[in-house]
């Protein structure tokens, strides 16, 4: 049953990503060849593939996962990181009137869980991660912009905040697994889809490899209390 709706309400979130997209402001100095957000709101079949991408994140972690309660947190973060994902890939860019929402939103809702589980350990753990997390982010974020010609964005170092707070509240497994497989699905990919010409290898989207190694690090852990 916690699958079912976990899948469900994640998927009629995904659904709504058309309707956001065409309400989310430009950038103020977007690059020249960048699709509007309305443009890309009016991709045919869109509503059904975020949906049913969200719907399958969702359903993993909560197959895998042992408390219910930190549920609504992947439903957020399965929904919308469904709209991510794809403006990312088209675009290049996450959008901050997007991200910074949700980082609010999962803060609260992580915060919920371990009310409801009765741990201040479960948000404990969600805020070291976030630091943690951000603060290596920001890092290389320098480092990309110091040594590479800005090849990680900073939309990647905000978005990385709002998955440690996922990932931390289930443990330190899941925020290693999670983030490390955001990576390791960005060089496989990238290096293949490179090659097929598909994009860019000197910049491609990052985002969707973050939030899809989110969800596989959330899914590793099977327990909020791993080894």
């Amino acid at each position: 049953m916690t699958i079912a709706l976990a899948a469900f309400a994640a998927a009629v979130l995904g659904a709504a990503g058309p309707w956001v997209l065409r309400r989310i402001p430009e950038p103020e100095d977007p690059a020249e060849d960048k699709i509007p957000y309305a443009q890309l709101a009016d991709a045919r079949g869109l509503p059904v593939g975020l949906a049913i991408a969200a719907a399958l994140m969702a359903g993993l972690v909560a197959w895998r996962i042992d408390s219910p309660e930190l549920m609504p947190v992947w439903v957020l973060i399965a929904g919308v990181g469904s709209w991510l994902g794809y403006i990312d890939w088209h675009t290049k860019l996450l959008p901050v009137v997007i991200v910074a929402p949700t980082y609010l939103a999962s803060l609260l809702l992580v915060g919920l869980g371990a009310l409801l589980l009765k741990d201040a350990d479960v948000f404990t753990r969600a805020l070291i991660a976030n630091i943690v997390v951000y603060v290596i982010f920001r890092i290389l974020y320098w480092v990309g912009h110091r040594f590479f010609a800005g090849a990680f964005g900073y939309g990647d170092v905000r978005l990385s905040g709002v998955l440690a707070l996922a990932l931390g509240a289930l443990g330190g497994s899941a925020v290693f697994v999670g983030m490390y497989a955001g990576f390791i699905l960005g060089a496989v990919f990238g290096v293949v889809l490179s090659r097929l010409k598909i994009v860019d290898a000197k910049g491609y989207a990052f985002g969707p490899y973050m939030v899809a190694g989110a969800v596989i690090g959330a899914a590793w852990s099977s327990s909020i209390y791993p080894v």
